[in-house]
């Protein structure tokens, strides 16, 4: 087990988030070339970004599927924020296939197939071996952000699990938040304008040190970082998860400087301006204006394989399988173009 991990060489595919839905990575794995057992006639290989399960119909086969390559030498997989959760025995909406009870959910909500207990302790030491870095002398992957002090502290600590690593960060923010000015800035603030922060129909003002307690919660995190991104104070705040926020998602990638390449997933990349997005609670689009298969960053270098697979369980009450918007990608390096689940294959640029 390391939280750091050297990444394969040689030519790979690069699999966005799957998020239990296992049609769509037998497709995928079909059209890429890969046989049962994970074998590709042309000696690549598979790297999975995380995120294999919530939300979808079947998470236990996405994670069996996912193992078993890993097992046989073929495939790479690192720590999402989903597969972190259920680490942290924290249920969330989409997990309760795997944690019980779970007052996230309500019953039949997803329609996913529960894990058995034998299944339960399988998957939670195949989370547990997972790193949350690969890292070769060309290509970097991470999940949602290379945030290079997370990075530094991650390779620092990486013979410790990242439940231990996580809840040590955690303690330390706690901490800081009980700092006596800090707090009397905090308890003032929640004094005034408290109560109104979960009216949606009135904006408050921009509270400086909430919002320095939202932004703070992420980067003394470097776990949160690397699997949720870092995160900045809003410009204006903005209200979802039905409270009124006041930081919001960075998008990093504008301001990495480096030369190698970086692949992550999590953002919910989208084909159509035109679709409406996921609502959630992390502020501002962070892909307007950057076209689907584009590269991003100031050197072109950072690309997000997540293509949004997992609405299709909110699909599914409206659209046929011929119709499904959210997409299961593989970035195929070092070529530089993208499959997804249907077949199609687009150059990036």
């Amino acid at each position: 087990m390391a939280l750091y991990q050297s990444l394969f060489e040689g030519p790979l595919d690069i699999v966005g988030d799957i998020h239990g839905e296992i049609g769509a990575l037998e497709s995928l794995l079909h059209r890429l070339g890969y046989d049962a057992s994970g074998s590709h006639p042309d000696g690549r290989r598979l790297v999975f970004l995380g995120d294999l399960v919530d939300r979808g119909p079947d998470s236990p086969a996405v994670v069996d599927t996912v193992m078993t390559l890993v097992e046989n030498g073929h495939a790479q997989c690192i720590l999402g924020n989903h597969e972190l959760n259920i680490l942290l025995d924290r249920p969330m909406h989409g997990n309760g296939w795997m944690i019980q009870p779970n007052p996230k959910e309500k019953d039949g909500d997803l329609h996913s197939r529960n894990a058995t207990n034998a299944e339960i302790r399988r998957y939670y030491d195949f989370f547990e071996q997972l790193p949350v870095v690969l890292e070769n002398d060309e290509l970097r992957i991470v999940h949602a952000c290379w945030n290079q002090s997370a990075i530094d502290q991650v390779r620092a600590n990486s013979s410790i699990s990242a439940k231990v690593f996580y809840q040590h960060s955690q303690g330390c923010y706690e901490e800081f938040l009980r700092q006596d000015t800090f707090a009397k800035n905090l308890a003032d603030e929640l004094a005034v304008h408290g109560e109104a922060l979960r009216a949606a129909d009135k904006q408050p003002p921009l509270l400086k040190t909430i919002a320095e307690k939202e932004r703070l919660e992420q980067t003394m995190n470097p776990l949160r970082t690397i699997t949720t991104s870092s995160m900045v104070v809003a410009k204006q705040p903005f209200f979802g998860g039905g409270k009124w926020r006041m930081a919001e998602r960075d998008a990093w990638w504008e301001n990495y400087t480096d030369e190698k390449t970086v692949v992550i997933g999590h953002f919910w990349r989208q084909f159509s301006r035109f679709s409406d997005r996921i609502s959630g609670v992390f502020g501002r689009d962070l892909f307007e204006g950057i076209e689907p298969h584009a590269w991003m960053g100031n050197k072109n270098n950072v690309y997000c394989v997540d293509y949004s697979v997992g609405q299709r369980h909110l699909e599914r009450k409206s659209a046929s399988a011929d119709d499904y918007y959210g997409k299961l990608a593989a970035l195929r390096m070092p070529e530089r173009v993208v499959m997804h689940d249907d077949g199609s294959v687009i150059s990036t640029y």
